[in-house]
């Protein structure tokens, strides 16, 4: 496994578009961060710090999307060039390739997610210096807790990447259908408004802007933690049909 995970790690490095999509998440949420703080520095009323870190982190919503596509990538490149040929040569055990690239590319996705989690809050902190609109301190759990599971929803999103990509193992279709599981269950709860929060509360992108990304889930809505262990049971099933269909079908 060892072996494995090191080709797979030379490979997801050796990709420029991984270090597109990872440094665009970073400095997405970054340009969030400081665009919400700069946006708030004569507001009035003089905005709150939960307010600031709740808006903040809202760069999220792009950093999942980029995330999620450098998930489906580290499994659809290889089937786009054919080199998966050679990596299933090398390497027989299927499962053992999949369970490595979700490893790898999870790992390097939560890294890069808690990063960009962290650039999101610096960038908001930093732009309301110097006026009256109060700080949020890392040392407050209720400021910590969502800077660190906005970081641990991006590396989910990219495992839900993996699995789409394993099943669909073409790059657009997969990118497309990731889109469509972000956005169009959010929008088909909200059309039933304050009904549909029953429904809601387990859609990723309202989970992420309600319950996740911010110090106080909206009534309704499950705590951060509990969403955020949604997200890795979403990931785990994606994988899981991936792994499946690996296995039946040929390379």
């Amino acid at each position: 496994m060892s072996a494995t995970m090191r080709m797979e790690w030379i490979k997801l490095r050796s990709v420029r578009s991984t270090w597109w999509l990872a440094i665009t998440s970073v400095v997405a949420m970054a340009a969030t961060g400081a665009g919400v703080g700069v946006g708030y520095r004569s507001h009035t009323p003089v905005a709150t710090a939960a307010q600031i870190l709740n808006n903040s982190l809202g760069g999220a919503i792009l950093a999942q999307l980029l995330l999620g596509a450098l998930g489906v990538l580290a499994v659809t490149g290889e089937y786009s060039t054919g080199m998966i040929r050679s990596t299933f040569a090398a390497v027989p055990r299927r499962r053992t390739v999949l369970t490595a690239k979700a490893v790898v590319g999870g790992g390097a996705a939560l890294a890069t997610g808690l990063l960009a989690s962290f650039a999101g809050y610096l960038g908001g902190q930093l732009a309301i210096r110097g006026t009256a609109i109060p700080a949020a301190s890392l040392g407050d759990p209720a400021i910590l807790r969502p800077v660190l599971l906005t970081g641990v929803y991006l590396g989910a999103t990219a495992l839900i990447g993996v699995g789409v990509g394993t099943v669909l193992r073409h790059s657009g279709a997969a990118i497309g259908t990731l889109f469509g599981l972000t956005f169009v269950p959010m929008i088909v709860v909200g059309l039933f408004g304050a009904s549909g929060i029953e429904v809601g509360r387990f859609v990723p992108l309202l989970m992420l802007l309600n319950s996740i990304a911010v110090t106080a889930p909206i009534p309704g809505l499950f705590a951060g933690w509990v969403s955020a262990l949604l997200m890795c049971g979403y990931a785990a099933v994606a994988l899981l049909l991936g792994g499946v269909l690996l296995r039946s079908r040929d390379a």
